[in-house]
């Protein structure tokens, strides 16, 4: 709430001389521009008895009380509200004591017998405006605190739980392989595995958040590869898990250039992987490269429902899911995909955008620069 709206400002003044105290609230009158709302108190302990009821929007405290004295008054009243802003008083023009009341937390510090009533009601307005500019980074830096630690907590989890799904996912390949098993019983060590993979690639996709949340970004591992060997891979480990479905892959070109062949092998599985999940099952998936410029396009286009346009803006986000509804059955995660592959595509110096219409359906495109040379100039 701003302090210029006509709500009065609640002031506790903490003075125990009377007649300073009528005449501060005089000063307070005689500027009609901001009204204050005084209660007057003139020990500390009543000060520290009332300070704790919400509403009030300032402190006026007299660094000389019967039951306080000095800087001490200072750290009191702060402990009992910290988030409450203080401007303190003293009969003493004292240019060091001011500075420490400053530094023990008082956001001004004011003279006796040299206050006037715009002083005094500029000392306060500018009190609650940097108290509240104070409580704001406070809060501000809270809450990156909170995200460092969950990013690390999400890594450390991450990276711990690869060693028991290693040993999962290694067993079951085994009893698949050997365990002369019966077919039921196949049945349901291949749902243990399948199922130990999509934990898998969850795992990784947590821990390439965290790389790149903490500024640790993507180390990539440039080569000489064409785009379109890695496209074909994609596609047909996809027509693996999906038999029903329906891929058609389109390339033109070289398709070579200098990039991370696994990384772009993982931008382009979330990619083709998010169209088979959000796309009606006997609809079909097609995945188009070709030249473009000093560059590489590459598209995926499904049919189905459109993205909602209130997503589109934040539709590589974190924990963003592009649209609900999607199929039984399909492969699941933690809305960290598109994403990833926006950071993939970045580290790489290239782009990647959507569009999404009830007529076309949705298509993903990105542009990936041939050479590292390249990307430094997009």
């Amino acid at each position: 709430m701003s302090i210029n709206e006509a709500r009065p400002l609640r002031l506790l003044l903490v003075e125990d001389h009377p007649g300073d105290a009528r005449l501060l609230q005089e000063e307070l009158k005689d500027v009609p521009s901001v009204r204050f709302e005084v209660r007057h108190v003139t020990r500390m302990s009543e000060a520290l008895a009332v300070v704790g009821e919400p509403g009030w929007d300032v402190v006026l405290l007299d660094l000389s009380l019967p039951d306080g004295h000095g800087l001490s008054n200072i750290e009191r009243m702060l402990q009992a509200a910290p988030a409450l802003p203080l401007v303190v008083l003293t009969g003493t023009d004292d240019e060091q004591l001011s500075m420490k009341a400053v530094h023990a937390g008082a956001q001004d510090y004011l003279v006796k017998g040299q206050v006037t009533g715009p002083l005094l009601v500029r000392a306060l307005r500018y009190a609650i405006e940097r108290k509240r500019a104070e409580e704001g980074l406070k809060r501000e830096e809270a809450a990156r605190q909170t995200a460092v630690f969950r990013e690390q907590f999400l890594g450390i989890l991450g990276h711990d739980l690869r060693n028991p799904l290693q040993a999962i996912s290694g067993n079951a390949a085994l009893l698949l392989r050997y365990g002369g098993l019966s077919e039921p019983q196949r049945k349901a060590v291949n749902r243990i595995s399948i199922s130990s993979d999509r934990m898998a690639r969850m795992i990784g996709d947590i821990l390439d958040f965290t790389r790149t949340r903490l500024g640790g970004g993507y180390t990539l591992q440039r080569t000489w590869m064409n785009v379109h060997d890695v496209l074909r891979q994609v596609v047909e480990e996809l027509e693996v898990a999906h038999p029903q479905r329906r891929f058609e892959l389109s390339v033109s070109g070289t398709g070579w250039g200098e990039w991370d062949a696994d990384r772009i092998a993982q931008a382009a599985s979330n990619l083709v992987g998010n169209a088979v999940q959000y796309s009606p099952e006997d609809s079909e998936v097609r995945v188009v490269a070709r030249d473009e410029g000093d560059g590489v396009r590459v598209e995926v286009h499904n049919g189905g429902t459109p993205i909602p346009a209130e997503r589109m803006p934040h539709i590589f986000d974190p924990f963003v899911r592009g649209r609900d509804g999607a199929r039984s059955g399909s492969r699941s995660g933690l809305g960290l995909g598109l994403y990833i592959t926006h950071e993939i595509v970045k580290a790489h110096g290239g782009v990647v955008q959507v569009r999404s219409t009830e007529a076309e359906g949705t298509c993903f495109w990105l542009i990936l620069p041939r050479h590292p040379s390249l990307a430094a100039k997009a």
